[in-house]
């Protein structure tokens, strides 16, 4: 037995620093380290990832069971597992990443103690009845007040509804900065509360108008006359030498802002900082085999020590700017509001330029207060800032008042269920009945009300009906079916509900492919386009609809469901489908990334997003076609279609690609010089190779493998 004294001191060693501050005592004296579930409602950087770290000690150390941490987002869980294994690896404690992988219940987390997964992972290793979880003895939610996010939040309130019925003396603790209700979400969560305003660093807020930063309650800066608003506003941070982001409405407004930005950035560089960002901007530029306009533009911003940051930059870009902003390399970061609460990019000023964001039908309408708060939370770098600054851009007087009413003395929002809208019910209800934890519709009723939903509203009268339709559309899709009073999931049903797909994807490719008999690439998309995962479809252009049209007639012939009419409603919807069917043809026939964004306006990361969650779905209806009878050829033709989409070739290609470490490039390179089978490759002279793949390594490795 560990004293909890010693727990303390090693968790203060690891995160050097002298002693706990008010958040983290004040959280030992309310008995995290006996047990006791806490929400913790305090400011970005007030410590809260520590508190994890002595509870999961505690229970590791002292009690022989595992912590699972939660994460919203992929990077975020890279980044915990990543700092819990360098800190505590040395104690003995086996730290775990699992995330993606949906249809696997990971057997090999058993041997671990501490576990990083993102939300819907947990989900699914969930739905796999992975068999360890049962010595769970703390669960962490991160970033709590996700339960408000229509996408992410009822994934992750049904995920605690769940571990509080399985695992009842389990301890949770839920963290957010951000949290007006937290004494209801404590409640749900039979959780004490903490809350505090502490902040090791001060985060001043304020508005910057008519030539100057106002910050209330602190202090005003005068900026240039000469210069624009945000010119002015960049000048004015890197002359105290520290660095900023911008955020703004639109990926094309964070564009032009880096490249107007980049010629004044520049000249604050000094010579060691261009030669380090000259590196980068290369490594940028050549992400792809082929660059695209994009990716030059980004390496061009970059050299000058800018970057824009949104989804449509590639994955393996953005872990470099993020690395080079760290080390202060990156001096201007231009990012969309949409990924604000994905950032976690320590700066010292924040600034939303554009407060307002379009909703079609809408309008323009003003931010929540939750989302610039988390904005501006991660202004003021502990051991960096003195403080930090989170600034509002406004465009007149009465903008000045506006902003001032609702963000800098107006209240936070309140965290609310959405889990009553009708895919989360779908997906959630199947798979708790699959799972065997719910048999009856009772049991669905009296389970609803223990969420937090139930407990917000106090009764669940306004969901009955819902879950009531839901519960039927399941049974006449055949996903569920009742026998003597009770619920259960017929064998395709579990298959879906562990596949994590919507039910009504699922019943669209069933119905839509088992009389099948004829399909090609093009239509096959079109049916993938259709699914909601791949939801919202692209935005259309005049020119985009001539270039569909057109693909559209051309593979009329292989149509196997019934296309609208040009007069329907749903017309223009299915030309956005058939646009992305579009891209993923282009794609399959070889056309470069820089080619496709030019034509159809699909930036990379876009790209390359889409064809993962495709290929997911190709995948899930192949698992599925091993229930469902479907034509032999349309099988072949699907599996045929996951290779060809995940590579983005053509047919010729498909057998070069098994090889490891051959791509599009280098298996078109390979094909067009004579070696287009496997074979050939095996009888081919090691000389003849390396001069067309250029790599004396890869040859030896490819000849070993054969």
């Amino acid at each position: 037995m560990i004293e909890k004294k010693e727990i303390v001191e090693k968790v203060i060693f690891e995160n050097q620093i002298e002693k706990l501050n008010p958040v983290q005592e004040r959280a030992v004296k309310m008995g995290i380290l006996e047990g006791e579930s806490l929400v913790v409602s305090s400011p970005t950087s007030s410590g809260k990832t520590l508190l994890a770290e002595l509870a999961g000690l505690n229970v590791t150390l002292n009690k022989r069971k595992k912590m699972v941490y939660l994460c919203p987002l992929v990077a975020l869980a890279r980044e915990k597992y990543e700092d819990f294994k360098r800190k505590y690896q040395k104690y003995g404690i086996k730290v775990a990443l699992s995330v993606g992988n949906y249809d696997s219940s990971d057997p090999w987390l058993s041997r671990f103690h501490w576990i990083v997964c993102s939300n819907e992972k947990f989900d699914s290793l969930i739905r796999h009845e992975a068999p360890w979880i049962n010595e769970i003895g703390v669960v962490v939610a991160d970033e709590i007040h996700l339960l408000d996010d229509p996408n992410r939040g009822p994934t992750l309130e049904i995920l605690l509804t769940i571990l509080k019925e399985i695992l009842p003396r389990a301890q949770i603790l839920a963290f957010s900065a951000t949290i007006q209700n937290a004494e209801e979400i404590g409640e749900w969560l039979g959780a004490k509360v903490l809350k505090s305003d502490f902040r090791p660093v001060p985060l001043y807020k304020g508005i910057s108008f008519d030539g100057k930063i106002k910050l209330f309650g602190f202090k005003e800066y005068k900026l240039s006359e000469g210069l624009g608003l945000e010119e002015s506003i960049v000048e004015n941070t890197l002359l105290m030498k520290k660095q900023l982001i911008f955020f703004l409405s639109s990926r094309r407004n964070t564009e032009a802002l880096a490249e107007k930005l980049s010629k004044l950035v520049f000249h604050f560089l000094e010579e060691k900082e261009i030669e380090g960002l000259k590196k980068i901007s290369q490594a940028i530029e050549n992400t792809l085999e082929i660059p695209t306009e994009q990716c030059k533009k980004l390496a061009r911003c970059v050299e000058k020590g800018v970057v824009f940051y949104h989804s449509g930059i590639l994955f393996d870009q953005r872990i470099l700017v993020e690395e080079a902003y760290k080390k202060g390399l990156i001096k201007v970061i231009t990012s969309t509001t949409a990924l604000a609460y994905g950032l976690n990019l320590p700066n010292f000023r924040a600034v939303v330029r554009d407060a307002k964001r379009y909703y079609p039908g809408l309008g323009s309408i003003y931010l929540p207060v939750l989302e610039v708060e988390q904005m501006f939370g991660r202004s003021g770098r502990p051991k960096y800032d003195d403080w930090g600054e989170g600034i509002l851009v406004a465009k007149n007087e009465k903008e000045v008042e506006e902003l001032e009413s609702y963000y800098l003395k107006g209240e936070l929002e309140e965290i609310s269920s959405k889990i009553s809208t009708e895919s989360a019910l779908r997906i959630h209800i199947l798979s708790l009945v699959s799972n065997h934890f719910l048999k009856s519709e009772t049991e669905i009723f009296e389970f609803f009300k223990k969420t937090f939903f139930g407990k917000k509203y106090r009764e669940i009268s306004v969901l009955k009906e819902k879950i009531e339709e839901t519960i039927f559309l399941l049974e006449s899709w055949g996903f569920l079916e009742r026998k003597e009073g009770k619920l259960n999931a017929t064998k395709i049903g579990r298959r879906i509900s562990q596949l994590y797909l919507d039910p009504l994807s699922a019943n669209l490719f069933i119905e839509s492919l088992k009389g099948c008999q004829k399909a090609n690439e093009f239509t096959l998309f079109c049916l993938l386009a259709k699914a909601g995962e791949l939801k919202p479809s692209p935005s259309l252009t005049t020119k985009d609809a001539f270039l569909v049209e057109e693909e559209i007639l051309k593979n009329e012939e292989f149509f196997f469901f019934q296309m609208p009419d040009e007069f329907d409603e749903e017309y223009e919807e299915f030309l956005r489908e058939a646009k992305l069917a579009t891209i993923f043809s282009f794609w399959i026939e070889e056309k470069t990334e820089g080619e496709i964004m030019e034509k159809l306006k699909i930036t990379p990361g876009e790209l390359h997003s889409r064809v993962e969650i495709s290929d997911w779905l190709l995948y899930s209806i192949l698992e599925i076609s091993k229930l469902v009878p479907f034509e032999q050829e349309i099988k072949k033709e699907l599996k045929k279609l996951r290779v060809r989409l995940r590579y983005g070739i053509k047919e010729e290609l498909v057998p070069l690609v098994s090889l490891r470490g051959i791509g599009r490039v280098r298996a078109r390179a390979l094909f067009d010089s004579g070696f287009g089978s496997i074979s050939k490759i095996k009888e081919a002279k090691t000389e003849d190779l390396v001069r067309v793949l250029k790599s004396q390594t890869l040859v030896k490795k490819l000849k070993s493998e054969l």
